[in-house]
């Protein structure tokens, strides 16, 4: 599940941003049991302080619950934080859903943009080139489409859009990974997903908002006409 983390920058934060991708692509769900210090840091190739560190700040966020002398376990929502985020989301219709996207995700580019850190970048660079080699398989490039979202929340550094990021892809993975299939869909978004990362590269907040912007226009019309009654 976890890919070994080779150098010696940031090395929490990577492996944070690795467990979050998993809670938000639902390989690790509310209740599950993660690996010992020990097996983690076998498979991140870090030390266990390196773990420790990863998990207490995870903890503090509400996404781990570390349960001393029994485990590390995915955490189950709060009913004063993620729980009631979830439950108004999946009550909304499809508008309200993209224009609380556009409002949040537009800012928290913007954010990115002027608080990103190299490790941050090179994610999303990552995730990018990772992305162009999935073009013809929609389950593969819909989990590439939600890391990109969710390390975009990561490097704005707002753990509130953290959270609801996970809420929100959750709610619209069906929707994205439909609307990835339509043609010329795929290559689109990830022609649109460099112009933001670019963005936030050269620490152009305006232009990460605006590209953002775009992007979320562009998504809701296909996956309109995708789902328009005859």
């Amino acid at each position: 599940m976890f890919q070994p983390i080779s150098d010696n920058k940031a090395l929490s934060e990577k492996i944070i941003s690795q467990i979050t991708d998993a809670v938000a692509r639902g390989d690790l769900k509310p209740g599950d049991r993660l690996p010992t210090e020990r097996d983690l840091a076998s498979q991140f190739h870090v030390s266990r302080t390196v773990i420790r560190d990863a998990v207490k700040t995870l903890s503090g966020r509400g996404i781990l619950n570390v349960r001393h002398g029994v485990g590390i376990f995915v955490a189950h929502p709060s009913e004063s934080e993620l729980d009631v985020a979830s439950r108004i989301l999946q009550q909304a219709a499809l508008q309200d859903l993209f224009d609380i996207r556009k409002l949040l995700e537009s800012e928290g580019a913007a954010w990115a943009a002027q608080r990103r850190q190299p490790h941050h970048l090179e994610r999303l660079q990552s995730i990018v080139a990772d992305a162009r080699r999935h073009t013809d398989r929609p389950e593969a490039l819909s989990q590439r489409d939600a890391q990109f979202h969710m390390a975009i929340a990561e490097a704005s550094r707002n753990l509130v859009l953290v959270k609801v990021m996970i809420a929100l892809l959750d709610l619209l993975e069906k929707s994205r990974r439909d609307s990835l299939r339509i043609p010329g869909r795929a290559v689109a978004s990830l022609d649109q997903h460099e112009e933001i990362a670019n963005a936030i590269e050269k620490q152009d907040p305006e232009r990460a908002k605006r590209a953002m912007l775009e992007h979320l226009d562009a998504v809701e019309q296909s996956i309109r006409r995708l789902y328009q009654k005859p």
